[in-house]
């Protein structure tokens, strides 16, 4: 008996930290240009200060895949692209850095078409005094849909 219990809450505690994890889903869309165009459509929009502002290009690769970071992010940005939960001991905590990491994956959809997928991985440092915690947060869309959108894409799941 009791070690189906244990077995139980063993279960249950698995499951609850599972699903506190934040998930990262990627938005798809429909690029009305070949894969190589569409690759430095993104590249040029990405790196644009004015528009992308993504200012660090970590990996590009052959018109497939790119991925691009960005930090010091600004609250409004943060807010419209990202959710954050944190404690009950870090509700007066404020945003100190948001950090994205964006990756980009691009393949031919027929003759003159790419099939894009975009993830964003969104990491908040929030602060209070001396006082920080890192925070895994989960995407509210907006980014991912911006990046499809920069290429001509409709988002196929917004």
């Amino acid at each position: 008996m009791m070690k189906s219990a244990g077995s139980i809450l063993l279960t249950v505690i698995l499951c609850s930290t599972a699903a506190a994890q934040p998930a990262i889903i990627p938005r798809l869309g429909r690029a009305p240009h070949r894969p190589a165009q569409t690759y430095e459509l993104l590249k040029g929009y990405l790196s644009d200060p004015l528009r992308g502002g993504f200012f660090k290009i970590v990996r590009g690769d052959s018109a497939k895949l790119l991925v691009v970071e960005r930090d010091s992010i600004d609250d409004k940005n943060w807010n419209d692209w990202a959710y954050c939960k944190l404690g009950p001991a870090q509700l007066l905590y404020k945003l100190k850095d948001g950090r994205a990491a964006i990756t980009v994956k691009i393949s031919p959809s027929g003759r003159s078409f790419s099939e894009v997928s975009v993830t964003a991985n969104l990491t908040g440092i929030y602060a209070l005094g001396s006082s920080e915690t890192i925070a895994q947060c989960v995407s509210k869309g907006v980014l991912e849909n911006r990046v499809l959108r920069a290429v001509g894409a409709t988002p196929q799941n917004t």
